[in-house]
């Protein structure tokens, strides 16, 4: 029996998505209220060889066994510091699946054989696992989940996790993740493109090393991206580019060297021991709704 609001589309021929309430800062479930309802979603790329990518997989249920089935089963599975919960859950229906992880996650989940750890920019997975024609990936070395963002070329879409939310979702939700409560409401107002406190967000909490950040938001700026996929809020359609170029012009538009603010805490290495706690800790503050 699936969970009240999943939700299972077909994007293109190339693409399937799977939505589900999600709530962010909540480490004690239903046993509070709902802080921020942001959703959540995994999605499943075709590639042209036949195999199936599964990105950032979320909770493994009946009904999304039955699609993956359905579209081949998977063969490629990946996830990033923040979205690798649930891993180990579909590794039991697809043992022989090539798992990608990002740095940190070999010691954060010594449960999970990864067959493709990034470590640095010499070595692409899609050119170890051979998905290359179909796929081209940046590795975000300098935000604190290590997010990778995965440029789908022919229907050209971004994937990627925790670089750009789309709230408020409405897919997930009967109304939207803004009726959930305040939290939501307020969160819900910013946490997009547009806002400069989602780009504070990102500038002042998600950013590890600012040099990083800018190179790589470069780079995903140089695709031509018609639609983004997020894991959190509702996917955008169109004008993926400039809604890219918008969330990170502070990155892109910035200087070569970091400000005064930014150089101090990069020496500091502050966030990056913000990131080591994240790499230690267990538990995610997270849960389903």
């Amino acid at each position: 029996m699936s969970s009240a609001g999943l939700k299972i589309r077909d994007i293109s021929p190339a693409i399937t998505t799977f939505t589900t309430p999600f709530n962010r800062f909540a480490p004690l479930g239903r046993s509070l209220p709902t802080f921020v309802a942001v959703g959540n979603r995994a999605s499943a790329i075709r590639l042209q060889d036949g195999r199936v990518l599964l990105l950032n997989p979320i909770k493994l249920e009946p009904t999304i066994q039955h699609k993956l089935e359905e579209l081949g089963g998977v063969h490629l599975l990946a996830c990033d510091l923040g979205h690798h919960m649930y891993v180990a859950d579909y590794l039991k229906i697809w043992p022989n699946a090539k798992t990608i992880g990002v740095p940190g996650l070999a010691g954060k989940r010594k449960d999970v054989n990864w067959d493709f750890i990034y470590s640095d920019k010499s070595q692409k997975v899609e050119d170890v696992l051979g998905f290359a024609e179909d796929v081209e990936t940046v590795l975000f070395e300098g935000f604190i989940t290590y997010c990778i963002a995965w440029y789908h070329k022919p229907t050209k879409t971004l994937f990627q996790s925790d670089l750009l939310m789309n709230l408020p979702c409405y897919e997930q939700y009967d109304t939207s993740s803004a009726s959930k409560g305040p939290g939501s409401w307020a969160f819900a107002q910013v946490a997009h493109a547009r806002s400069n406190w989602f780009r504070r967000l990102i500038w002042y909490i998600a950013t590890v090393d600012y040099s990083l950040m800018r190179r790589d938001a470069k780079l995903v700026a140089e695709w031509d991206m018609e639609r983004i996929v997020p894991c959190h809020g509702d996917v955008l359609d169109e004008r993926g580019t400039d809604a890219w170029k918008e969330a990170y012009k502070w990155f892109l538009q910035g200087d070569s060297r970091p400000g005064v603010y930014r150089s101090l805490v990069d020496r500091l290495r502050f966030m990056k021991l913000i990131r080591w706690i994240f790499l230690m800790s267990r538990a995610a503050l997270s849960r389903e709704a």
